[in-house]
């Protein structure tokens, strides 16, 4: 499979104190300040349109951020383990290691450039090389009031099954700040593979997330897919900055 963000939103959405990429497909353009560090981790449910049997659960979702410079951070992900509805099949994801840099700041927009690489690490994986899944991906997000900004991204990666795949990834996407602790947003998603034998998603999500103290996040979310090979989602998640 190819590099998939299952925790990710733009940055727009946040307090001063936590600046999480949680919950969407969008990666944020902010990072995370130097010397701090955010846990982000979640849950989520994915409905196979092919058979009930096949739903599967996603856990830990884990992602350690840590600022490096005021425009660079390190991130280190691991999706966790996934169970099949079933309980006949599950397996440890991959691990995956990166970064941000943020190439503009400015009052009314942001653009940030990040590179993640996925190591083989994980139990249905070979560790070799030539299996090692890089990714590199272009954020931006245009603040267009107090309470509402447009975010996005166009990304792109590389894995290997029995060929070598490509694929492109692009979002778009608008966040409401309906209060200092409240907020909501909403985007659409597409992964494009250079195989036709990968099937092509297109989905919609959304989401909330609420600040319930000044360094804790809580959110909800969840996906609908908009072609029978893209599946439907719900999930939760939490985020900690110390």
């Amino acid at each position: 499979m190819g590099i998939v963000f299952l925790g990710v939103l733009s940055g727009c959405i946040y307090a001063e104190s936590v600046i999480a990429d949680r919950p969407g497909f969008s990666t944020g353009t902010y990072s995370v300040h130097p010397g701090k560090f955010n846990i982000e981790m979640g849950y989520n449910y994915t409905f196979d349109k092919t058979s009930t049997k096949n739903d599967t659960q996603d856990f830990p979702l884990f992602e350690l951020r840590t600022g490096i410079t005021e425009d660079i951070e390190f991130d280190l992900l691991w999706d966790g383990w996934s169970y099949t509805k079933d309980g006949v099949k599950e397996h440890s994801s991959d691990m995956t290691i990166g970064g941000k840099y943020r190439v503009l700041k400015e009052d009314m927009y942001n653009i940030t450039f990040m590179v993640l690489v996925t190591l083989p690490t994980g139990s249905q994986s070979d560790f070799q090389t030539q299996n090692i899944s890089p990714l590199i991906g272009l954020l931006w997000d245009y603040t267009i009031d107090e309470s509402i900004s447009l975010f996005g991204t166009i990304q792109s990666s590389t894995y290997k099954e029995q060929k070598r795949i490509y694929d492109l990834q692009t979002a778009i996407g608008v966040t409401w700040n309906h209060t200092e602790n409240f907020a909501s947003f909403i985007e659409a998603y597409s992964i494009l593979p250079s195989s036709s034998s990968i099937s092509k998603e297109y989905v919609v999500d959304g989401g909330f997330t609420y600040l319930i103290q000044e360094n804790i996040q809580l959110d909800i979310n969840g996906g609908i897919g908009l072609n029978r090979e893209s599946n439907n989602f719900l999930g939760a998640g939490i985020a900690v900055t110390f």
